[in-house]
């Protein structure tokens, strides 16, 4: 019991995040209505994002333009279905104890929101004229496997314990993870896969890795 409240305890910031997207996903699925998600006005659809922004380049700054350009960052807490919220949530809690364990919940916080953001430019960049909505966690997931392996390209880390795995993971098999992660969207990309949202996780993993080899402090437990 205590080693389950000091788990509560120094990983909070994750477990929010983990609680803000399943309670979200089960809000939207029991309310929703002749097939219509509660939180569809939430996703992110490029041409919707792409037109606003024009517009407000052309100085037409209002309430719609400004509502598009916030689903860059409402998109990253809404879920498909079961598999994708578990999925997403499995790595992010993997993923996100590293990032908060080294740099705490401040910059936790941070690194998820900006490449949440830069997720969901990079799928815009992609693909501006696309109706399709956007939406998961991925952009921000990736986001942080950048910023893990931004850190692990710049100093020495331990080998880190993730609960609920029995021994500590050395960083270079992690680091391996985020690479197959990534390699495997590129080769998505190229091959014209359909219906993952490649941009958002592009765009994620290079703010994550950006921010780590840029601007972060050092880590806590770095050597």
């Amino acid at each position: 019991m205590a080693h389950t409240k000091n788990i509560l305890r120094e990983s909070w910031p994750v477990f929010t995040i983990v609680a803000l997207c399943g309670l979200i996903f089960a809000v939207d699925i029991s309310g929703a209505a002749g097939g219509q998600l509660l939180t569809a006005p939430f996703m992110m659809v490029p041409l919707e994002v792409s037109t606003a922004w024009q517009s407000i380049l052309g100085g037409n700054v209002n309430k719609e333009e400004i509502s598009a350009l916030a689903t860059t960052l409402t998109y990253a807490l809404l879920h498909a279905d079961a598999e994708h919220l578990l999925m997403n949530l499995l790595l992010i809690w993997v993923f996100g104890s590293l990032v908060l364990r080294e740099l705490g919940a401040i910059w936790f916080f941070g690194i998820f929101i900006v490449t949440a953001i830069t997720g969901g430019i990079g799928q815009v960049l992609l693909d501006p004229a696309s109706p399709i909505p956007t939406l998961g966690a991925s952009g921000a997931l990736m986001g942080l496997e950048g910023a893990y392996l931004g850190m692990i390209l710049r100093w020495r880390l331990p080998n880190p314990d993730i609960w609920p795995i029995a021994e500590p993971i050395p960083p270079g098999r992690l680091a391996v993870l985020a690479i197959f992660g990534i390699v495997m969207d590129i080769s998505g990309l190229i091959g014209g896969g359909a219906g993952i949202a490649y941009g958002a996780h592009l765009g994620g993993f290079i703010g994550g890795l950006i921010i780590a080899t840029t601007v972060i402090p050092r880590p806590k437990h770095a050597r």
